[in-house]
């Protein structure tokens, strides 16, 4: 399994809170506005073309409802929902008590709120595959037997106005319980305009002549023609892809 979510340090959440399902007021259609109110600025970045870290996001509250419907159904016969443990994610529930109220409203909540994640989700990744389609990715000259470490040029734009940010990466495995995961630490080395006349193999070999600790690097190159942002549409995307080409190395 990779780990594969990355979010730039700059980037501004456009949070919703932690606790928004069952903090404060207990009301589904009230919560429901609040959830459409922070969808629709996640709606805004897609239209920007910034899919992460908006995306992402809108997953992880889709599977956080998925999961507490499926707690309020397979643990229904060990009483009655009293509270939520955030931590956990889960419905603490009790035989004795009768807090009836808590457990409808969690469910008309999700019975509200889900289709509109599912919606976004879809959205999201319209734009997603969009810009997958459209990125060229390929391996620049010939790589080397070890490739954990090494470049990721991405490029956008055309022929005469191409901005480059050039990355360089190393990968390394960690284990969390029993699962095993792929980290890709990622350091952006260069950004600048590409010269018209300018390529990849070019920009390859200042690198090896700038940073003599690599003198063999893996170098990988993404391109998109259109000037779609960097950090948040198409390093997530190159990165997905660089990882799927490392993975087994």
């Amino acid at each position: 399994m990779s780990s594969s979510r990355w979010r730039h340090p700059e980037q501004k959440d456009i949070a919703l809170p932690h606790q928004w399902i069952a903090g404060g007021l207990r009301d589904a259609e009230y919560k429901e506005y609040v959830l459409l109110a922070w969808l629709q600025k996640l709606k805004s970045e897609f239209r920007s073309t910034r899919l992460y870290p908006a995306l992402a996001d809108i997953i992880q509250k889709h599977k956080e409802l998925t999961h507490l419907q499926r707690e309020l159904t397979a643990n229904r016969g060990q009483g009655e929902a009293t509270a939520m443990d955030f931590q956990k994610m889960r419905i603490v529930r009790s035989s004795t008590s009768r807090n009836e109220p808590l457990e409808d409203y969690l469910q008309d909540l999700i019975r509200r709120a889900l289709p509109h994640l599912s919606l976004a989700i879809e959205e999201g990744k319209a734009l997603y595959d969009l810009v997958d389609s459209q990125l060229q990715f390929l391996p620049i000259g010939v790589q080397p037997f070890h490739v954990s470490e090494g470049y990721l040029l991405v490029t956008i734009g055309s022929n005469n106005q191409r901005q480059l940010q050039a990355f360089r990466y190393a990968k390394s495995r960690i284990v969390r319980g029993k699962e095993a995961f792929l980290e890709l630490k990622m350091e952006c080395v260069e950004s600048r305009r590409l010269s018209r006349l300018e390529q990849p193999e070019n920009v390859k070999w200042s690198l090896i002549g700038r940073h003599k600790d690599l003198p063999q690097p893996a170098t990988f190159h993404a391109h998109l023609d259109w000037n779609a942002p960097v950090r948040q549409t198409v390093l997530p995307i190159a990165r997905r892809k660089l990882l799927q080409e490392i993975a087994t190395a």
